[in-house]
């Protein structure tokens, strides 16, 4: 059973599609004369997108859409309920969009049956061991960098009050973990 958020909608003349759609679940930020807010991109081509969101700005309205670095500016074409049509004003590089570094379902299939092909084929020999997640020893003057790196980063958690309230045994932990790594690096 499909869900709705990939029901088509009814064919409309002001809305022709010249190009593939990618489906996709990304959110942005939307801004129009008339409404703005965080929507959820549904679909995208080259040309145009289908968002979804509970405050849409009416159709021929001109808007913007912003994901991080990216932003797109066009005409919202049509809208049917909490969705909306919107067709660029210019070129979208459709992967720049998609939430997997530009990586498609096909992209996805392709990896996981390498995967399954190199298990297959190293079953049949001897078994892969692990790679080393650290190649070399590590040395007193690294052991205090890290330590140096950890503090800042529990001083930095620690400035939120929120923070502290929610995670203060973790912060202890972390305060722990840098202790005993000053502790490693000064038995030289």
């Amino acid at each position: 059973m499909l869900s709705t958020a990939y029901q088509s909608l009814p064919d409309r003349p002001d809305c022709s599609r010249r190009a593939p759609r990618t489906n996709m679940f990304v959110i942005a930020d939307l801004a129009s004369t008339t409404a703005s807010g965080k929507v959820k991109i549904r679909n995208m081509s080259a040309s145009g997108a289908m968002i979804e969101g509970p405050a849409l700005p009416p159709s021929s309205a001109h808007c913007r859409i912003r994901r991080g670095g990216l932003e797109l500016e066009g005409e919202v074409v049509w809208v049917v309920g909490n969705r909306a049509g919107i067709r660029f004003d210019g070129t979208a590089h459709v992967a720049d969009w998609l939430p997997n570094g530009g990586r498609t379902q096909s992209d996805v299939d392709r990896a996981v049956a390498e995967a399954k092909n190199g298990c297959a084929t190293h079953q049949a020999s001897e078994p892969r061991q692990p790679a080393p997640l650290i190649s070399r020893p590590v040395d007193a003057d690294q052991a205090a960098e890290v330590a140096d790196q950890l503090e800042r980063l529990a001083d930095a958690l620690s400035g939120d009050a929120e923070v502290v309230m929610r995670h203060m045994n973790r912060l202890q932990a972390l305060d722990l973990a840098v202790q005993t790594l000053r502790k490693l690096a000064d038995q030289r």
